[in-house]
């Protein structure tokens, strides 16, 4: 149980560090997407990727920590549900 969750530490907080560090690459191959631009302005799409990137690393570091599910209800609880 211990091994699965430092693999997935590493595996998820180093592809959002790869997000983040070639965000333009990705751009390049996958391409611009227009509603990041709508709602970011010019050059949204690659703060959309950066975003992404970040989301991830946390996302990890919350599963691997167990604090998913409090987080959740946290915001849940916030919005009303």
């Amino acid at each position: 149980m211990l091994l699965g969750k430092i693999l997935t530490f590493i595996i998820g907080v180093g592809l959002g560090v790869l997000i983040v560090m070639y965000h333009r690459q990705i751009v390049r191959f996958m391409g611009v997407n227009d509603w990041a631009e709508r709602t970011f302005g010019g050059g949204g799409t690659y703060t959309l990727w950066q975003l992404i990137g970040v989301f991830v690393v946390v996302g990890t570091i919350l599963y691997v920590t167990g604090t998913v599910n409090m987080v959740l209800a946290g915001i849940a609880g916030a919005i009303g549900f």
